[in-house]
């Protein structure tokens, strides 16, 4: 992921199932390299039926040039398996 120049936002956009149920969006969170991102919004997704979407960001500046690290996501206390990112 690149984050571009310092005046860009930029966001990630997360797919799985078993998210929309959360009691409250502050339920929901996430980090990355062990940072705290910002969630803008989760729920079911418009696009794509049985599919829940997490949208992050922005994406705090401190990740760039982080390379491949884990991004954790939890929601209602429940963690989901991490994934690898990789921050240019």
């Amino acid at each position: 992921i690149d984050l571009g120049k310092p005046a860009d936002q930029v966001y990630l956009l997360l797919y799985g199932t078993g998210i929309r149920g959360f009691s409250s969006l502050t339920a929901v969170t996430a980090t990355i390299g062990g940072v705290d991102v910002p969630i803008s919004g989760a729920g079911a997704s418009s696009q794509y039926a049985g599919l829940d979407q997490v949208n992050l960001g922005p994406l705090p500046r401190s990740l760039a040039g982080k390379g491949t690290t884990s991004l954790v996501l939890g929601v209602d206390g429940r963690t989901a398996n991490s994934v690898a990112v990789n921050f240019q």
